[in-house]
């Protein structure tokens, strides 16, 4: 827990993970994996592993009871699977990209602001702003309208309100058990977080986009999914969209700021092959793009510590090891995107291993690695937004390397981030100049 407290954990458990090998149990009930042999087992279609306790601190009861959830719901496959299903159009890369020019238009607010930057010289947060920039864009996607996130900062205090929460879950979930006498009390509830209305101004929101749009598409079967579900659906792309998305962003530029020939060459792959406005499926298509993004969320996954899973009545082997009924056990991103016999050299940003003929990457070379990427995480439970995140980072590194050639600035301590699960980055601080015509 004090690991888990100071926003580290997964620099505790690579350390563990070395020194123990790849099954390590960290707590009496819990043992961490690092064998990407073992991901299907544990997250594949199918399995009989359910998601731990630690997804009930996530739970949120209205007056008929539990609000379903897809990210909380552990017993019912069932539900999970419908709920799933049925908002699968709407997640769908086909059916997001009828909605592009809904993001062109934050993306054009986002250029402004730069653009200011760039004519006066001053240093951009840019990290800050690219968190900003991705609210902004979920909210125009879920609720039809956009929240000027990028002028007027968080003007609802919800991000306050995020950090505390993924905070406490961190924590809590590896006591779970103390969850109810917490926050998990409606009462306490109100006492710890306070009375002003903060934290719940974004599910207000999310509950007027009942009112406002009809995303999630219903003509097929008006009756498939509920109002309550639509409301999750909501709050869950508003809660768990934006910093996580901007995790990814800002992973990109930092790495590719850091290393010259990754920026001179993706520079010169997007010059040549985009225009503004630039489009999704034209920056899709190019394959150094493509690698980069993949490497900035290898490097930096949005989840930063195991995602737990519950061994079945049967029990389970994992490697030399078996498993009692009931044990807790997880893989963390972090950990298995830095197993050095899938990932030679893992700490090193290098675009390239994800391209085949390069790096000395073959076909059943990927396979592996996109079979241990897990920043999306897995099987029936893979996010289901990670359309909306591919699409929002892969239109903003091609519009932003049109437009401006870049340079980091360290600040203070510089570019540095915190694991409360999700992992969030500060100090990608970024000085702008126009990028002249005849480089375009």
């Amino acid at each position: 827990m004090w690991s888990v407290y100071r926003g580290h954990h997964h620099l505790d458990e690579l350390k563990w993970h070395t020194k123990y090998g790849k099954t390590v149990r960290v707590a009496p009930n819990l043992v961490a994996i690092s064998d990407v042999d073992e991901i299907n087992q544990i997250y594949g279609i199918g399995t009989k592993f359910i998601k731990s306790p630690f997804y009930d601190l996530s739970a949120v009861y209205d007056e008929e009871g539990l609000i379903p959830d897809p990210f909380v719901i552990r017993h019912d496959k069932g539900l999970h699977s419908r709920m799933k299903r049925n908002a699968a159009n709407a997640y769908s890369m086909n059916g997001l990209v009828q909605f592009e020019p809904w993001i062109n238009t934050v993306m054009d607010r986002l250029v402004a602001i730069l653009d200011r930057n760039a004519s006066s010289g001053t240093v951009c947060d840019l990290g800050n702003l690219f968190k900003l920039f991705a609210m902004d864009a979920v909210c125009t996607l879920t609720m039809g309208r956009d929240l000027s996130y990028m002028e007027k900062g968080d003007h609802l205090g919800f991000f306050p309100t995020l950090d505390l929460f993924t905070s406490y879950m961190s924590i809590m979930g590896h006591v779970p058990w103390l969850h109810p006498v917490l926050l998990g009390n409606p009462t306490i509830a109100k006492y710890m977080t306070g009375s002003d209305k903060s934290g719940t101004a974004l599910f207000d929101l999310a509950t007027k986009e009942l009112e406002r749009t009809q995303r999630l598409n219903q003509d097929a079967n008006p009756k498939s999914i509920t109002d309550r579900e639509i409301i999750t659906h909501a709050f869950g792309n508003l809660s768990a969209g934006s910093d996580t998305t901007a995790a990814a962003m800002r992973s990109v530029f930092y790495n590719i700021l850091r290393s010259p020939r990754a920026y001179a060459r993706l520079a010169k792959d997007v010059r040549e092959n985009l225009q503004l406005s630039v489009t999704f499926t034209k920056a899709y298509a190019i394959p150094y793009l493509r690698a980069v993004i993949q490497e900035a969320m290898r490097l930096h996954p949005s989840v930063g510590q195991l995602l737990g899973r519950v061994v079945p009545p049967t029990g389970a082997t994992m490697g030399k090891y078996y498993l009692a009924p009931g044990t807790e056990v997880g893989i963390s991103p972090w950990v298995v995107h830095r197993d050095p016999d899938i990932f030679p050299n893992p700490d090193a940003f290098i675009p390239e291993r994800w391209l085949i003929g390069e790096n000395g990457t073959t076909e059943t070379q990927l396979r592996r690695m996109e079979r241990s990427f897990l920043t999306f995480g897995h099987g029936s439970h893979t996010c289901s937004g990670k359309h909306i995140s591919i699409m929002e980072v892969t239109k903003l590194v091609g519009t932003l390397l049109l437009k401006y050639d870049m340079e980091y600035v360290k600040i203070g301590e510089g570019y540095k981030f915190v694991n409360h699960w999700f992992t969030s980055q500060t100090g990608l601080n970024v000085a702008f100049r126009h990028v002249k015509a005849s480089n375009i």
